[in-house]
């Protein structure tokens, strides 16, 4: 009967652990597939040098570079591995974006489901409106509306993208293999 219940024990701790370890961020050299609407229409990608060339608005998330920038030149999106995103006002000593920032992020090859986008810091923003949505398991949208800032000087304001582990198939059966052990040793109590 220890045996059992160590089984149970084990198998609940392992998709615990599994669980854990692996939500996480999003990688660096993440594929990042992202569309502007609205004030700016084109997304200049560091893979590119922002250079408004085909193919600018996908790029690859990394370590030290801002991934985007509007083709005004208004605004910088710097994805981080650990999930954070960090939006930049870049209009030199005008703390305002006027109009509206439509955004649409994609990506390609994460393992695991992005499940939550949501503001981390926005102290920096006293006015308009800034909207945050998963729009499903590999993308998101951003939208900044006539957004004012508390200076002019690059102000800038920080959100967090959340992905979720998904339990493997090992993971599950050894669950399964568990439960079943203790409901097995229940009916024969019950017997």
């Amino acid at each position: 009967m220890k045996t059992c219940k160590t089984l149970a024990v084990l198998a609940a701790a392992w998709l615990g652990c599994t669980a854990a370890f692996g939500a996480g961020g999003l990688p660096v050299g993440t594929v990042i597939t992202g569309e502007v609407s609205d004030a700016s229409t084109t997304l200049l990608g560091s893979d590119h040098g922002y250079a408004a060339e085909a193919g600018s608005h996908i790029t690859a998330l990394s370590a030290a570079d801002i991934e985007y920038v509007t083709g005004d030149y208004a605004v910088f999106i710097d994805f981080m591995s650990d999930g954070r995103l960090q939006v930049t006002n870049n209009r030199d000593g005008e703390s305002s974006l006027p109009g509206t920032y439509a955004f649409n992020f994609s990506f390609a090859g994460l393992s695991q489901p992005i499940t939550g986008f949501m503001p981390l810091d926005l102290a920096s923003v006293n006015g308009g409106t800034v909207s945050l949505q998963v729009l499903d398991a590999h993308s998101v949208s951003l939208t900044l509306n006539n957004v004012s800032f508390t200076n002019a000087d690059y102000p800038s304001f920080t959100t967090q993208l959340t992905v979720s582990a998904v339990p493997e198939p090992g993971s599950l059966a050894l669950l399964g293999a568990g439960l079943g052990i203790v409901a097995l040793r229940r009916m024969r109590r019950a017997a």
